[in-house]
């Protein structure tokens, strides 16, 4: 005689299930999240040691030539530094990924959540204004002495009114500031309600006489 499974049984394998699939999916993300932080580290020392080699003088005390074969000049600088940069955010999203996304929060968790979206904000809102401003006041030399545009006297009154290339300067740094400001919370909102928006019945669709429409799974 065939004997079937209980409810409670049915109950045990569906939950033993879940749990098992949990496992694999987070195996899954700390072993990607691994990989990330390694090629992150990777990314940011290279990028590091290129910027070393592109900003070092082309002769040492003595005359001899230093990296003869690496370019010069703010554009090579700018990219490698970019590369670095992308480095360091490519290891906190691995670190991400592989301890905190899609796990139980605990207080370790919600710890080194807040170090990495400190660290994060700290590259939006200091690393990369300092390196534009920088890169501008001294390589490209954005000064006020510097007109980047005069406002035809016809739309001023006939005043002589013109934008420094220092005003410039200023303008998208404080563009992106305020960006930055407005952008983040925006999103946080919008991440914090995705399961509430995946829960979320779907509207059920309707024919042109009015009545619902069945819809095969």
């Amino acid at each position: 005689m065939a004997v079937f499974p209980s409810t409670e049984d049915i109950a045990s394998g569906v939950q033993y299930a879940g749990y098992y699939w949990r496992l694999v999916s987070d195996r899954k993300n700390l072993i990607m999240g691994i990989g990330l932080v390694v090629a992150g580290i990777f990314v940011f020392l290279v990028g590091s040691f290129a910027v070393h080699m592109i900003e070092s003088p082309e002769f040492d005390d003595l005359g001899r030539s230093l990296y003869s074969g690496v370019p010069r000049g703010w554009l090579p600088a700018t990219i490698a530094q970019s590369i670095a940069l992308g480095g360091v955010v490519v290891a906190m999203a691995g670190a991400t990924l592989g301890w905190i996304y899609d796990r139980p929060m605990t207080w370790a968790r919600a710890m080194l959540g807040a170090i990495l979206f400190t660290s994060l904000m700290f590259v939006i809102f200091a690393v990369i204004p300092n390196q534009f401003l920088t890169l501008v006041q001294s390589d490209l030399e954005w000064t006020p002495q510097k007109i980047f545009i005069t406002i035809p006297p016809i739309l001023v009154l006939g005043n002589d009114v013109s934008i420094s290339y220092a005003a410039l300067k200023d303008m998208i740094s404080a563009g992106f500031t305020s960006t930055m400001l407005i952008a983040i919370p925006v999103f946080m909102w919008w991440w914090q309600g995705r399961d509430e928006r995946a829960a979320a019945p779907k509207p059920t669709p309707v024919s042109n006489y009015g009545r619902p429409m069945k819809v095969d799974s």
